[in-house]
């Protein structure tokens, strides 16, 4: 059997997503899981610290994917980014977790795991960029605070919400966003054209 902490975790995530974080109750996990109030605190100091370390397990997932994938030096700068951004379309048990996350019930965690992702994949992704930078394949003078809106803007519009519009919709919001990162990144035409991929 897995250890105590992984155990709370494991049953805490499986009634997070089935319920919502607010609709669970200390009491019920420990229902849930037979194990002493003490125990439980000696690991989690709070139902707000189990969500937060269930997020980071996560993602911590998809960040090592994201590393993995920035340094295939092998592949081209854009194939890498690719790679590395299909990473953070996170899958628990073969579905997509982020579908769980935009549940109504589910808006705490959502949010945390989005201030997670902005708060590291910049820094994953920032050695990259600057080798697109040193390449002379884009240049600006705000390479992090670029990655950062890159991810804002994808967070953001390419949510849940996005696939519900027509694919018209869709096809004007990525191209927008394509001829955005061009501009941000003074790259030439096209250089992003391939992350359409990613979002249909």
């Amino acid at each position: 059997m897995t250890n105590k902490k992984e155990f709370i975790l494991d049953t805490a995530e499986k009634m997070f997503v089935e319920q919502g974080f607010d609709q669970t109750s200390i009491s019920q996990l420990l229902d849930a899981t037979q194990i002493a109030r003490g125990t439980l605190y000696y690991y989690f100091t709070s139902k707000e610290e189990i969500m937060d370390a269930i997020i980071e397990r996560w993602i911590e997932q998809s960040f090592e994917q994201m590393r993995i994938w920035v340094e295939r030096k092998h592949l081209s700068i854009i194939e890498r980014l690719m790679g590395a951004l299909a990473s953070l379309n996170l899958k628990k048990n073969g579905q997509e977790f982020l579908e769980h996350l935009h549940e109504p019930q589910n808006a705490l965690l959502h949010e945390k795991s989005n201030q997670i992702l902005l708060s590291n994949a910049p820094q994953i992704l920032y050695p990259l960029f600057q080798e697109g930078l040193q390449a002379g394949e884009m240049q600006t003078a705000y390479l992090y605070e670029s990655i950062e809106m890159m991810l804002t803007y994808s967070l953001q519009i390419f949510d849940n919400s996005f696939q519900k519009l027509e694919r018209a919709e869709q096809d004007q919001k990525i191209q927008a966003f394509i001829y955005l990162l061009e501009k941000i990144f003074q790259t030439k035409e096209g250089y992003f054209a391939s992350l359409a991929q990613l979002i249909h």
